[in-house]
């Protein structure tokens, strides 16, 4: 078994002064206790975007050019928080592998191959992306980067070099896809498929028990594409219904989902670190051509399109400042 399953015990103690006399009398901070304040803020490294386009996989820094990393037919890339790493799907024909890449020497590591996933599997509407677990900035945490992925029927995680590759999870008598681990590591949202539905689930790594967190028809639409937010607290997905597709927020513990975009092109979202924007795959018509932007998390906003291939981009995985 894989014992590296990691939770983020995180305790926070808050001091509430009651009565206007008592706020007079509040303690100023001196300069040691201002520096202990600012080595809590969350340091990002400068932002990076990695998608898919024209048959390769690229990266594209803020401010900065798009580039090639791997070209052939690649699915589906994730970038680590350290952005040092990228997983993506290659795929061989008659199956897939799932590869690690090192973005400064372009060493890559194959941690295995599985059948073809198929049309479901290659999707853009389930996403079927790998997802990284890793600490957050300045939590005092050391462990290694841990991935998860699925392959259509089973959800998997595996060290970054490829060591200790765990099933933890086999959706009986259903497809999944589309990955998402909670902050802490302890539950894992998918996208669950049968002949009847397309929803969004949740499985604890604790309890190893799965349940749906949406209950849509196919008459309703389908769920895909889910991202757990930073903080733990919602899961974004995709709805789609008819011919349009759209970002919902739900709570991660399940309840009333709420429309974030309404445009009826957009796809494939992935959080920020710090969980103010989203970047999704948004398509414009009259011809349909999807790019990268960067959207609002709390309204859907559109804020910035980051790319412009002739080719449309897609599924976009995003760290650092942006």
């Amino acid at each position: 078994m894989f014992r590296s399953r990691l939770v983020l015990i995180v305790t926070a103690f808050a001091f509430i002064a009651a009565g206007a006399g008592l706020q007079g009398c509040a303690k100023k901070k001196g300069p040691a206790e201002k520096a202990k304040v600012e080595k809590k803020r969350m340091v990002l490294p400068p932002g990076l975007a990695v998608y898919t386009t024209g048959g390769g996989i690229w990266k594209l820094a803020k401010a900065g050019t798009p580039e090639l990393v791997v070209s052939g037919r690649m699915w589906f890339p994730a970038v680590n928080a350290s952005e040092t790493l990228l997983a993506y799907w290659e795929d061989l024909g008659g199956r897939m592998a799932m590869n690690v890449r090192n973005l400064a020497t372009g060493a890559t590591t194959k941690v295995g191959e599985w059948q073809t996933l198929g049309a479901l599997g290659r999707n853009l509407n389930l996403r079927n992306a790998p997802a990284w677990l890793q600490p957050p900035e300045n939590s005092g945490t050391t462990f290694k980067d841990v991935l998860f992925f699925a392959d259509g029927r089973q959800i998997w995680q595996v060290e970054a070099d490829g060591t200790n590759l765990t099933t933890i999870y086999e959706h009986e008598g259903a497809a999944c896809y589309g990955v998402s681990p909670s902050p802490d590591g302890t539950r894992i949202a998918f996208i669950g498929v049968t002949e009847k539905d397309q929803n969004l689930w949740t499985y604890s790594t604790q309890t190893h028990k799965s349940q749906p967190v949406t209950e849509y028809t196919f008459r309703d639409g389908a769920a895909g594409s889910p991202a757990w937010s930073p903080n733990g607290v919602f899961i974004v997905f995709v709805l789609y219904k008819s011919e349009d597709s759209n970002l919902w927020r739900i709570p991660a513990e399940g309840g009333t989902s709420m429309q974030i975009t309404k445009e009826g092109r957009t796809n494939s979202a992935v959080w920020d670190p710090t969980g103010a924007k989203l970047a999704v795959s948004s398509g414009n018509q009259n011809p349909l051509v999807w790019q990268i932007h960067l959207v609002s998390a709390e309204d859907g906003r559109f804020l910035e399109q980051l790319t412009v291939a002739p080719a449309g981009a897609f599924s976009p995985s995003i760290a650092g400042a942006w």
